[in-house]
């Protein structure tokens, strides 16, 4: 079972709605874990999530020179500072 740990600075959330719309958005955060069948985001502010009018499809971030991108569904969020994302 997959379960790590990265340390990163920000998650990136997009969303394609037809060829070239995309909506997209950059959160600071502390650390992203990896699961077999969800990723939680720790450090942020779930404030921007709540606020957000459309559903991220992606997820993204960079750790240690690698870049690693996530289809992802609806979050749950644990305000003040945590999100999951299940994985699709």
């Amino acid at each position: 079972m997959l379960n790590v740990t990265f340390q990163t600075a920000s998650i990136f959330l997009e969303t394609h709605y037809l060829p070239g719309d995309i909506a997209e958005l950059r959160l600071p955060c502390d650390a992203v874990t990896v699961t077999d069948v969800a990723i939680s985001v720790k450090g942020i502010e779930t404030r921007h999530i709540q606020a957000m009018n459309w559903l991220a499809e992606y997820l993204s971030f960079e750790s240690d020179g690698n870049e690693f991108r996530f289809r992802v569904a609806r979050p749950a969020v644990m305000p003040p500072l945590n999100a999951r994302f299940p994985r699709r």
